[in-house]
């Protein structure tokens, strides 16, 4: 092989390990920075700043229970006092609303107090209990006031989506609703924003909970909450104010000012996000937009694959099969390399002191082959973006979430047998083994870079594992077929 084409393969090589560093990098010390809090500038005539008036009396609890939630409701002001997703088995309401008395969905007025009537304001439920089955069902808190004046809360549930339509009444006031205080973590949060998510129509904000002293101020707010790795709770409208405050010690909570708003709270499931507007919840960070179509092509062939892991191997397959025919100009370009190497060795020593000569005689012979030394190194530049928005998804996308396959528990946690990344490991080194190579030197670094994979992938998720193993042992057949039609021949 020429010395500059054995650069310039080794070079790609070694940008897909530095693309891999990268990734790994994010994986350890988080991906998707949060928006400095400082950074924020608050915008003009932004709403004033309220009070919170804690309030841990619960009086009667009215329970609903859908087909996807159990939620339970408290007469005391209407406010939800826990929220259960029965699919993830996972508690949206976080230990610090319940040790503080400020619960999601508490209804506040910016009169201080105004508020703190409500705050305490006992109210008559329409039902005890309701269950919602095959169309939305209504629950309505109505209450009076000392003044007379009449507070209604009407809460409209789905059988079929985690969103909650809140309307507030009370006439001649201007009311705001309580979202958060946190929300509860559902695992390692290391690697994902935990804190206040604000959507305007400029720009989406992630903000740092512990960067938050007093309170910012948005307005134009499209959707706004609180949010961890997998679960969301937000209030979503087509446009209004929000302040996110801080509670010290790293505990937030969003405020808005809205009466007849979408309340959502659940997974960050990419459907039903869609079916609200409120996709970006889910940060694929930077190739979001290769990650996103990827996710719904899997979820599409869910359909008829219930099992994630046997769907990752046939996804990996369709990904090999549309990349066969530059797989197979690659081996066989390589194959050719391996065949014209001792001409290259003569021309190079007879026209060594000549570099004009050497590169014109060289490429004579590519051309006389029909070689193109780059030509092998196209399918991994291919598989470079595939892979890195596949590790986005693997890593954010809920649906994977608690997803088992032999004896992988959970294909979006590492395996924790370390058995699938040595296997990957060793998928590496065969094929790299039936690769055809001219230089004996690079394919010792390829075992050594083997070795050096499987150290890394032992932290990734297990589906990213999976699929990169499929990937190598496809990769190794396909060489394997080619070598033998090609000595047929």
């Amino acid at each position: 092989m020429k010395k500059k084409d054995s650069k310039l393969l080794v070079l790609i090589q070694s940008l897909a390990l530095a693309l891999l560093v990268v990734v790994a990098f994010q994986f350890f010390f988080g991906k998707g920075k949060e928006e400095k809090s400082r950074e924020v500038v608050k915008e003009q005539g932004r709403p004033r700043e309220v009070e919170i008036l804690p309030s841990k009396e619960l009086g009667r609890i009215v329970k609903v229970e859908t087909p996807l939630y159990r939620a339970e409701f408290s007469t005391v002001n209407g406010k939800l006092v826990s929220f259960w997703v029965k699919k993830y088995n996972y508690q949206a309401v976080s230990r610090f609303a319940r040790e503080t008395g400020i619960y999601p969905l508490t209804t506040l007025a910016s009169n201080k107090e105004l508020s703190k009537e409500l705050s305490s304001l006992n109210l008559t439920p329409s039902s005890d209990s309701l269950t919602v089955k095959d169309k939305p069902e209504k629950l309505t808190f109505k209450g009076e006031l000392p003044d007379g004046r009449e507070f209604t809360k009407e809460l409209t549930f789905y059988p079929d989506s985690y969103r909650i339509g809140v309307k507030t009444y009370l006439k001649g006031a201007e009311l705001y609703t309580v979202i958060g205080p946190d929300i509860n973590l559902s695992g390692n949060e290391k690697r994902s924003h935990v804190g206040p998510v604000v959507e305007t129509k400029e720009k989406i904000y992630r903000l740092n909970p512990k960067e938050i002293n007093g309170f910012l101020s948005f307005n134009n707010v499209l959707w706004a909450g609180e949010e961890e790795h997998y679960f969301l709770m937000a209030a979503k409208d087509s446009s209004f104010p929000v302040v996110v405050k801080g509670l010290g010690s790293g505990h937030t909570l969003i405020k808005a000012l809205a009466n007849d708003f979408t309340f959502y709270s659940g997974p960050k499931e990419l459907k039903e996000l869609e079916k609200l507007g409120m996709e970006s919840a889910i940060d694929f960070g930077i190739l979001g937009f290769l990650a996103k179509p990827l996710l719904k092509f899997f979820l599409f062939l869910h359909k008829f694959i219930p099992n994630w892991g046997i769907e990752i191997i046939v996804f990996t397959l369709i990904i090999k099969l549309i990349l066969h025919p530059l797989t197979h100009k690659s081996f066989v370009s390589m194959k050719k390399m391996q065949k014209i190497a001792p001409k290259l060795e003569e021309i190079k020593r007879k026209y060594g002191n000549d570099p004009q000569k050497l590169q014109e005689e060289t490429m004579k012979i590519y051309k006389e082959e029909g070689i193109n030394p780059a030509s092998g190194c196209l399918p991994m530049l291919l598989q470079i973006p595939i892979f890195i928005a596949l590790y986005e998804l693997f890593l954010n996308a809920v649906e994977l979430k608690g997803a088992s396959f032999l004896w992988l528990k959970d294909l979006s946690q590492p395996d924790p047998t370390y058995a699938l990344p040595i296997l990957m490991g060793l998928s590496m080194i065969v094929q790299q083994y039936l690769t055809p190579t001219t230089n004996k030197q690079q394919q010792y670094i390829f075992y050594a870079m083997a070795l050096f994979f499987t150290f890394l992938f032992a932290s990734f998720p297990a589906g990213l594992v999976l699929y990169w193993l499929t990937n190598n042992l496809i990769t190794a057949v396909q060489n394997l077929i080619i070598t033998r039609l090609h000595k047929e021949g």
